[in-house]
């Protein structure tokens, strides 16, 4: 597949290429182009014009060719979803899941734009510079930045392209979007389907290429007024410190290593199943899936049993027939996919899959015990638990593992449990599981984490909430509540007007 700038399918200048494969056997499904810098320049200069037309194009018509987008992302949903399960090694109802959002999250941002409606100041409520504002016209109103950079991520790539490139859209602005390295392929075809739809070529332009290339590269330049990414902690660093030079702002969601805390009171098997259920969902590729167990001592043990047993039940999807399932369930609302004997799925690459097995292995060297699991094969990795994790451990700190692993820490009190939530620098989501609401909200209160759910698993996200984490889990929030974040406020005066 191509790059898409200027409203053209293009190459390289230089044609190199990067092959997409399929995760879980290495088929090389096909290949996109790794941009240079003359191609980054043509789709930031395009960019400028590409603004200016967008801006012009009033709500109304923006409506119109969103419901034409909609209509084409249906009659082209089984060419995305297979795309999008067969480059990304996901389950069909993962995949299911996320192609349902995306007409949801543009219908939600084009409401929330209509009612971006500024304000009028009072006239006359304060004296002002010269005393006399009382037939003074204040008016604040919303304009869109400029030019938004969107890097997606691999896990969530279909419903984080929704919510960057949708609310950036909404708010006037034009998009560049870089899509992950490893799976572009299902976002060229619905940026595709934008175009077709009637979003202009230069309004709308993606970018492939390698992450440490692009990135950098696009975000340092001034032709981007802002940046909105979802990845690691350490690229967000280095994107904030670069459009920092130039005051631009950046919404960024990073690392998170969420706590789940199950108190001595607490319903036990809706914990431990929900729990447990969530962490091996999508391979433990889930930002704000539980990754610390911060359990009671008294639950410990049956915790721990409860954890051993889901990971044995866990059949590996090693010759899974994606194609096939593709066929069966197609046409199913994803809700109805309850999965039944859970099926690993693999991660989306060997090497992420290696990099797991070294920090599990990391672990295990601090003191912890292998309970159950702890095998790689190419870019699967077993369901692993592991016992005698103490808080002064890495696991139970900063070290985040973005694969199927359970590491489950004992505590006595409640204020332990929330000072072991607390060591670590990431705050982005969390749980407490205990029916002393009172405890519960208590609790929730002392985490630092951009969101805690009481009695219910961290990953409960809406579209309507501000998402975004606190400390080194990020800035910036995302949500339909948030769409004033990818606008400026500007103070008209008509001065004497009234």
């Amino acid at each position: 597949m191509k790059m898409l700038i200027n409203g053209k399918k293009v190459d390289a200048r230089d044609k190199e290429t990067i092959a997409v494969t399929n995760p879980a056997d290495g088929e090389i499904l096909d290949t996109v182009p790794a941009a240079g810098r003359e191609d980054m320049d043509e789709a930031l200069e395009c960019s400028k014009s590409g603004f200016k037309k967008w801006n012009a194009i009033s709500l109304m018509q923006k409506e119109k060719i969103f419901n034409r987008f909609y209509e084409l992302l249906e009659e082209n949903k089984k060419e995305i979803v297979s795309i999008h399960v067969l480059e990304s090694g996901f389950s069909v109802r993962t995949c299911l899941f996320q192609y349902q959002g995306v007409p949801d999250l543009f219908k939600g941002y084009l409401e929330s734009a209509k009612r971006l409606n500024g304000s009028i100041l009072v006239p006359g409520t304060e004296a002002g510079h010269d005393g006399k504002t009382e037939k003074d016209l204040q008016m604040v109103v919303h304009e869109p930045l400029g030019t938004v950079l969107t890097i997606i991520p691999f896990n969530a790539p279909l419903m984080l392209f929704a919510y960057k490139v949708a609310s950036a859209l909404c708010a006037g602005n034009a998009v560049i979007v870089k899509p992950p390295t490893t799976n572009p392929l299902a976002l060229i075809r619905i940026t595709e389907l934008l175009w077709e739809a009637g979003v202009p070529g230069d309004t709308l332009q993606l970018i492939t290429g390698r992450g440490e290339t692009v990135g950098p590269y696009l975000s340092a330049d001034p032709r981007i007024h802002a940046v909105t990414l979802t990845g690691s902690t350490e690229v967000g660093v280095e994107i904030a410190e670069t459009v920092a030079k130039r005051l631009a702002p950046c919404a960024l969601e990073l690392g998170g290593n969420d706590p789940y805390i199950v108190c001595e009171d607490a319903d036990f098997e809706t914990a431990s199943r929900e729990g447990i259920n969530w962490r091996f969902n999508a391979a433990g590729q889930v930002c704000i899936a539980p990754k610390r167990f911060i359990v009671h001592n008294s639950l410990l043990q049956k915790f721990t049993e409860a954890a051993v047993a889901k990971a044995k039940s866990i059949e590996m999807g090693y010759g899974a027939d994606r194609r096939a399932e593709i066929e069966a369930y197609l046409n199913r609302d994803f809700n109805e996919l309850k999965p039944g004997t859970m099926k690993m799925n693999c991660l989306i690459s060997e090497r992420a899959a290696k990099g797991v097995e070294d920090k599990v292995n990391h672990t295990l060297a601090q003191g912890a015990k292998l309970l159950w699991g702890g095998r790689r094969q190419g870019a699967f990795y077993e369901p692993t638990v592991l016992g005698d994790v103490t808080k002064d451990m890495d696991i139970a700190k900063d070290l985040e593992i973005f694969g199927p692993v359970v590491p489950i820490i004992g505590f006595e009190t409640p204020e332990e449990a929330v000072e072991i939530a607390n060591s670590s620098r990431y705050g982005l989501s969390g749980c407490v599981y205990t029916r002393d609401w009172k405890l519960g909200m208590q609790m929730a209160r002392q985490i630092a984490s951009g969101g805690v759910v009481v009695n219910g698993v961290g990953v409960y996200r809406n579209m309507m909430q501000p998402f975004g984490g606190y400390k080194m889990s990020g800035v910036g929030r995302e949500g339909f509540y948030t769409l004033e974040e990818l606008t400026q406020k500007k103070v008209i005066v008509m001065k004497g007007f009234l």
